[in-house]
């Protein structure tokens, strides 16, 4: 048995269309069954590597290699990989047996052992029992079965999946996901998995490639770049934070609105005097009525909108000219309500700290949010 099959290498790969450089110079390596998520926001260069790795794009520079095989220049139908998209390109004529079986029949694989194969694809995404209808016939779930299927059939040691559940409604993404992380786990096929959905990462991922610029800004399971965001903008992007911009003291940074940080986790080790970022999380935020007795990492406000999200609520308040977002547990006694004074506080250890370098994208994106 090949110890690499399943594995995946890009190495020094740069991709460019024109003067715009898609993907610059990426370094990545992804293990035998592992499940690894490239996310990213759109133009980040995530789908670019995925259609390197199917074949459908070729590197201007750089070397890729697929279970132990260099592929760049090779076709995508000679690469042991395959694709599943976003929309199914299911052909519409054709049942769903059919439909998994269309690439094992190009192959010229025996009626026998196509049978056999089909069958056995139905059977891991659980749609045997709609073998013989047509894709009208099914919701967008059960196409997205069947379009696995069809993937799985040929049995790769890869499969590529590029926004495979981003045309379904939330209930039903939510639901796959989890069909899709199971089949994974049973399988023990490297799976590689496009997405923007941070949530949908963080779910069903090993590990997480977030990738910026054309480059991976940090590489690590789901916990690792949650709790420890190697920049701002992975700060940012995984989960949300709310970011004061200021200057970075000995202990921490003074904002614009005169806020004072303390931080005895800094993130990243900013001079004196430097700008920088401070930033905590929405679910650090600790509201109350009286002012806490420390002077630093607090800020006065006034609740200026409540909203209910199942057993969290989310408040937003105003501090000066600008809002911070504040998560709750439903369970907590004290509730606030819209115009009410109160202060928020956080504790030393939930400051992230990072220089000012990321300052214009990390604010645009959460504007954006």
């Amino acid at each position: 048995m090949n110890n690499e099959r399943g594995s995946v290498e890009l190495i020094g790969v740069t991709k460019q269309y024109g003067s715009v450089v898609a993907v610059d110079s990426l370094h990545l390596v992804v293990q035998p069954g592992e499940f690894l998520s490239l996310l990213g926001p759109s133009g980040c260069g995530k789908t670019t590597t995925l259609r390197m790795l199917a074949g459908f794009e070729q590197p201007d520079a750089g070397h890729i290699r697929i279970s132990g095989v260099e592929v760049q220049g090779v076709a995508p139908y000679k690469r042991d990989v395959n694709t599943v998209f976003q929309h199914y390109a299911l052909f519409p004529h054709m049942t769903v047996a059919e439909n998994v079986a269309y690439g094992l029949r190009q192959r010229g694989v025996k009626k026998s052992e196509t049978a056999e194969r089909v069958f056995e694809a139905l059977d891991m995404v659980q749609m045997t029992k709609l073998a013989e209808r047509k894709p009208r016939q099914m919701s967008g779930g059960q196409q997205q079965r069947v379009a696995v299927a069809r993937a799985l059939v040929n049995r790769p040691s890869v499969l590529l999946l590029d926004e495979p559940l981003g045309a379904l409604d939330r209930k039903l993404r939510e639901e796959m996901q989890i069909e899709l992380k199971l089949l994974q786990s049973r399988l023990g096929i490297t799976f590689v998995f496009v997405t923007h959905d941070q949530e949908e990462a963080m779910s069903m991922s090993n590990r997480i490639a977030i990738m910026l610029d054309g480059h991976v800004e940090q590489l690590g399971d789901p916990e690792t770049v949650y709790e420890h965001p190697a920049s701002a903008f992975v700060a940012g992007f995984i989960g949300r934070n709310n970011f004061w911009q200021g200057t970075a003291t000995a202990n921490g940074a003074v904002a614009q609105d005169g806020t004072v940080f303390v931080a005895t986790r800094p993130e990243e080790v900013v001079p004196t005097g430097q700008p920088a970022l401070a930033a905590v999380r929405p679910e650090c935020v600790n509201l109350s009525v009286e002012r806490p007795a420390d002077s630093t990492n607090c800020v006065a406000a006034r609740i200026a909108g409540v909203s209910h999200f199942g057993d969290v609520l989310q408040y937003v308040v105003t501090a000066g000219d600008r809002d911070v977002l504040v998560l709750t547990p439903r369970t907590k006694t004290v509730r606030h309500q819209m115009g009410d004074h109160v202060w928020c506080s956080w504790s030393a250890d939930d400051v992230y700290f990072f220089s000012a370098r990321q300052a214009e994208v990390v604010l645009a994106e959460s504007h954006e949010d």
